[in-house]
């Protein structure tokens, strides 16, 4: 049986927290991506984690030689908080979608409906139709503001993506007069002639009208380049509406289907959940349980058709199906072991790969405790190269 062999290297220290750093959404949430002249980006996260900080300039840095050394200039682009991606689409251009400063309904004077429902995720939530809100907040929602790279110009672009707004719902957290809408927080997949994106915050009620209250993934496509999305189907939810079905890893598999793995919970530990489509997103699998656990979920395969996964919370966790297809995770290995008493003690659990050739990569993500030499641990974004090399 093909297996695959992990080894890694020591880790790079990006990014350091001032000594006992221990508030949440500070040194956290690493994302890679790579950029147009082949450099690679990491931008992570130096803020409380809400509805409020999104879309402020977050850090980051940049690295030209695959990750060993980092730098703070050169990237061309400003990268906003919490989470950033940079697509490499058809035709040798780029596309960011990024988070921005939500429409404030109370700054700008919007009435809002009564909501057609509540639900409690972390904290109380409220629902609204898009198509109950003023015109001018429809629009909000359905033009995102956007910037492309094309091969022929040396700058990036301002630009926008025309969302998909059919059956949208709007959602409000809590007492916040904040409405967030989506961004890309993850690379989109070209398969085909076709750009997907799986879209957790862009929420749409079900095929029946009603709203679920822990929300779903939906598979957004675009057949333009990136320019607009529309909702093809629904990836996965819960029919009980208990779990968040969220933060979904879209991914190619070695066989030529598409395979996603998501989130499942919010308050307590759940496992994650896979599906399979066969027929590029338009229907899907039956969600099948994933580990005992784990919270964002990356999904990478790499050039030599082993398909990577990496999740936390507790710890940082890899796994190599070495068939490619999601099926059969026969390869792990703990980069962070965790505390399953104490699942934020360690790290966030928000990872992030990135492929450098067929059987490498980087991993990026937090440790919570990492040992600079002073009395008290650091908050540490680390990038660690590892290798996956196959086996008979």
């Amino acid at each position: 049986m093909t297996r695959v062999e992990l080894t890694m290297d020591a880790p790079v220290a990006v990014a350091l927290s001032a000594p006992g750093e221990t508030r949440w959404g500070h040194h956290q949430f690493p994302a890679l991506s790579r950029l147009p002249d082949g450099s690679i980006l990491l931008v992570y996260s130096d803020a409380e984690d809400a509805s409020e900080a999104h879309g402020v300039p977050a850090p980051w840095y940049r690295s030209t030689d695959g990750g060993a050394n980092w730098l703070s200039s050169g990237s061309g682009i400003e990268p906003t908080r919490p989470h950033y991606a940079v697509s490499r689409v058809f035709g040798g251009e780029y596309l960011v979608v990024p988070a921005t400063r939500y429409l404030d309904v109370a700054v700008d004077g919007i009435e809002l409906p009564e909501p057609v429902s509540t639900g409690f995720t972390y904290q109380r939530t409220y629902s609204y139709r898009c198509s109950d809100l003023p015109v001018a907040t429809r629009e909000y929602f359905g033009l995102l503001p956007a910037r492309r790279w094309q091969p022929n110009r040396t700058e990036w672009e301002a630009s926008t993506v025309a969302y998909d707004t059919t059956a949208l719902v709007a959602r409000r957290r809590g007492e916040s007069t904040l409405l967030p809408r989506t961004f890309f927080e993850r690379a989109v997949v070209p398969f085909a002639d076709e750009l997907l994106y799986a879209d957790y915050r862009a929420q749409y009620a079900r095929d029946d009208g009603s709203v679920a209250t822990k929300g779903y993934s939906s598979l957004m496509v675009s057949t333009d380049n990136g320019r607009s999305f529309a909702r093809r189907t629904t990836i996965a939810i819960d029919p009980d509406d208990n779990d968040l079905m969220g933060e979904p890893a879209l991914s190619q598999t070695a066989d030529g289907r598409l395979v996603c793995v998501l989130r499942r919970t919010d308050h307590v530990q759940k496992p994650m959940c896979i599906v399979w489509s066969d027929d590029a997103g338009r229907t899907w699998s039956r969600p099948a349980d994933l580990f005992e656990f784990g919270v964002w979920p990356c999904l990478l395969l790499l050039g030599n058709g082993a398909l990577v996964l990496s999740y936390g919370r507790p710890g940082v966790h890899l796994a190599v199906d070495a068939d490619g297809t999601g099926a059969r995770w026969t390869s792990h290995a703990a980069v962070i072991e965790g505390d399953h008493s104490a699942i934020q003690r360690h790290s966030c659990g928000y990872t992030s790969l990135l492929a450098l050739d067929d059987e490498t990569f980087l991993l990026a993500y937090s440790d919570f405790r990492y040992d600079a030499g002073e009395r008290e641990p650091y908050k540490a974004i680390l990038v660690r190269r590892v290798h996956a090399r196959r086996t008979e």
